[in-house]
């Protein structure tokens, strides 16, 4: 590395734990739940579970468990039922896109749970009934509605891909210039 510090925490596991522990607070023994994520394996379960809570939904209201059919669910109440579990499964899937040593198993698990494809779709039934039901949460005012207790977590379905044209338009707009291609030598 031709500068910079590099940082080695090997055999310093109790030390990070402590530093977990005062950082948290007064939490406790609740500290390493607070900061500590579960192995991948058990959050593929976890998915697993809520896939599987969807697709239970979807058979219990008399349509298949393909986005498509979303259209079909009868009733503000079947629709707020879906946001709420399809909301689950994509926080899980979200959770496990930051895991960046899956192996190629668990990735093929986690395929055949919700093929990417399949996911896309129904992010976008998602987003189409969360945006119809968030303008009517808006002008019914009445709080027993089952509309009016949804939480749609939009923030779940915000992605960008963090790389090189990322960040330099990121700095080109903090700077206040256009992003252009400029040639300079080693030197400079």
């Amino acid at each position: 590395k031709p500068c910079g510090n590099i940082l080695d925490f090997r055999d310093q596991r109790k030390a990070v734990d402590d530093a977990i522990a005062l950082f948290s607070g007064e939490a406790g023994e609740r500290a390493r739940e607070i900061w500590l994520v579960d192995p991948a394996p058990v959050v593929v379960e976890k998915l697993s579970e809520a896939v599987q809570q969807l697709e239970d939904f979807m058979q219990s209201q008399g349509v298949d468990c393909r986005p498509g059919e979303v259209a079909s669910l009868k009733g503000d109440e079947a629709r707020a039922t879906f946001i709420n579990c399809f909301r689950e499964v994509q926080r899980i899937r979200t959770q496990l896109d930051q895991y960046t040593d899956l192996d190629p198993e668990l990735r093929e698990t986690i395929d055949k749970l919700l093929p990417e494809d399949d996911l896309r779709a129904f992010k976008g039934v998602y987003l189409d009934v969360a945006q119809d039901l968030k303008a009517r949460q808006e002008k019914t005012p009445d709080p027993n509605d089952p509309i009016q207790q949804l939480d749609f977590e939009f923030v779940l379905f915000d992605s960008a891909l963090i790389d090189y044209d990322y960040i330099m338009k990121l700095i080109a707009r903090f700077t206040g210039q256009p992003p252009r291609k400029q040639k300079i030598s080693r030197e400079q």
